[in-house]
């Protein structure tokens, strides 16, 4: 995974934008995908402790950022129940206690990248308050 892999909103929304439309343009041909973007706030940890903890954990086409202190995972293929699998994974490898999970997946909590990550950034102040 490159350096230049975690941060970046724009790649995010960009890259959610893309895997919706292949999975649009896919299901002419029957084929029907969904796939889960976790959100797990960890504002006071160091990049280098995700990366060489959490990111080994996860498959070669997942994708991992972190923004703002929040650690975010795109996970191709993957409903919610095993994003919540991938949540509790990545929080025990990083020692960190339970944080209650933020999972949305496509297109159940969203149909367009704008709607499903502003749905995971609600789902965030749901678990905040």
């Amino acid at each position: 995974m490159s350096e230049k892999t975690l941060g970046y909103k724009e790649l995010l929304k960009s890259l959610v934008e893309y895997h919706i439309n292949f999975i649009k343009r896919l299901s002419n041909e029957g084929y029907e995908q969904t796939f889960s973007l976790l959100l797990i706030p960890l504002e006071n940890i160091d990049e280098r402790k995700i990366k060489e903890l959490a990111v080994p954990l996860l498959r070669e086409c997942d994708r991992i950022f972190y923004i703002e202190g929040n650690l975010i995972a795109m996970l191709p293929g993957t409903d919610w129940n095993g994003a919540l699998k991938v949540h509790e994974t990545i929080l025990e490898a990083l020692g960190e206690g339970p944080v209650e999970d933020c999972i949305v997946e496509y297109p159940v909590d969203g149909e367009d990248a704008f709607k499903l990550i502003g749905n995971l950034y609600a789902r965030l102040d749901e678990v905040k308050n």
